[in-house]
């Protein structure tokens, strides 16, 4: 699980991936729609969109031609109860 909480730490390691994960909580989203919120081009927002399916952060769906990009909430999920488990004895000494 180590590796796999590291992508996803490095997924989310971003100011332009995070706004990414902020559209994509709202709804899923094809690469054209995503790009409508930044002034990146397309292979930019596509290369963070990689970076985000890696670290786990967002599946895909194919939909006849378009892929649809959406949270994986699953994994997310997964991923911070494995983080507070481990790390939670800092939470509690924090109050």
């Amino acid at each position: 699980m180590d590796e796999k909480v590291r992508l996803f730490f490095d997924g989310v390691a971003d100011a332009h991936r995070m706004k990414i994960v902020d559209l994509l909580l709202e709804k899923e989203m094809n690469v054209s729609q995503i790009c409508a919120h930044f002034s990146m081009k397309q292979p930019s927002v596509s290369h963070h969109l990689a970076v985000l399916k890696k670290g786990g952060v967002v599946k895909t769906q194919r939909r006849g031609k378009e892929i649809l990009y959406s949270i994986n909430a699953k994994f997310i999920s997964s991923v911070m109860t494995y983080y507070f488990a481990r790390f939670g004895f800092m939470v509690k000494g924090a109050e």
